[in-house]
């Protein structure tokens, strides 16, 4: 090839537009959108002004070596944000060029009509780099009934049963999960117990704990519930129940690695509003930061 012909189209687009308009029209069935005239852009990719964007989680899995073998990124989103069709790719573009590894995103929407928004918006990319987000729903995750399942996977046997919070047959899920906290030990069973009861609704939470004190005793109650035990504070006084609400807060925050600043801990530590902490209890569950929690 001579030298400085594979420059060619980079000129001649430089000097007329319209070939880059015949290319894609005609090459790639491509709909150019109308326009009034085309400029030459700087070819630098440059942050002017830095900015860091935060995925609400992001996994790496390597081989024995510890070399990258996959790459994940992790979302949780409740509802709808146009933003999301620029910043995943980011998020996944940002993983691979870094470590030359495959990103996958994942994404959780507890509601299915938001989940079906978003796959709707990534169906048809036109002129944009495409993306394949995973996007799932507590539909699809599985009631764990199966003890020797739930024993294998813990993680799972409580995300089935906060994914399946609200179902009618939630309590099928209970004698499996009990055996997988026992598997786990009295422990490191405390904090999957933690998210079990933030992530619960009331009714089925009290269900929960009823089954747990009636077939388990207190060998896996919370922490949280034992501290406000030794104090002395009844839970059904609003005070210490309250109390209690902020704390689990910010333990399931502690468990999940979100770091807390000072400010929010005071506010989580400050509300007496039971509702308002039954929701952070929620939130916290699966936010990314601690600001997330208690916004809005």
């Amino acid at each position: 090839m001579p030298s400085g012909e594979h420059e060619s189209p980079i000129a001649l687009a430089r000097l007329d537009p319209d070939l880059v308009t015949w290319l894609l029209t005609n090459l790639f069935d491509v709909k150019v959108p109308d326009y009034h005239h085309a400029r030459a852009q700087p070819t630098d990719v440059r942050v002017l002004v830095p900015r860091t964007y935060h995925a609400d989680g992001m996994l790496l899995f390597c081989d024995a070596a510890d070399k990258p073998v996959l790459a994940v990124v992790l979302e949780v989103q409740r509802g709808w944000d146009t933003r999301k069709r620029w910043t995943w790719k980011l998020y996944v573009a940002q993983l691979e060029a870094e470590l030359t590894v495959n990103a996958a995103l994942v994404v959780y929407c507890p509601d299915a009509a938001i989940a079906r928004r978003y796959r709707g918006m990534f169906e048809f990319e036109g002129l944009s780099l495409p993306l394949r987000p995973f996007i799932f729903t507590p539909r699809d995750v599985p009631l764990v009934i199966d003890v020797d399942l739930a024993r294998a996977n813990p993680a799972l046997a409580v995300f089935s049963v906060i994914c399946h919070g609200t179902a009618a047959d939630v309590d099928a899920v209970f004698p499996a999960l009990a055996e997988a906290l026992r598997a786990l030990g009295p422990k490191r069973a405390i904090s999957y117990y933690d998210i079990v009861l933030a992530g619960l609704p009331q009714a089925p939470r009290a269900r929960w704990e009823a089954y747990m004190s009636t077939t388990v005793g207190s060998e896996f109650r919370s922490e949280l519930l034992r501290e406000v035990d030794a104090h002395g504070e009844a839970r059904g006084e609003a005070r210490g129940e309250a109390r209690g609400e902020a704390r689990a807060v910010l333990a399931v925050l502690d468990t999940r690695g979100v770091s807390v600043p000072e400010v929010v801990r005071e506010r989580i530590l400050g509300c007496t509003d039971l509702a308002q902490l039954d929701i952070w209890l929620r939130r916290a569950v699966t936010a990314g930061t601690a600001e997330d929690v208690v916004s809005g």
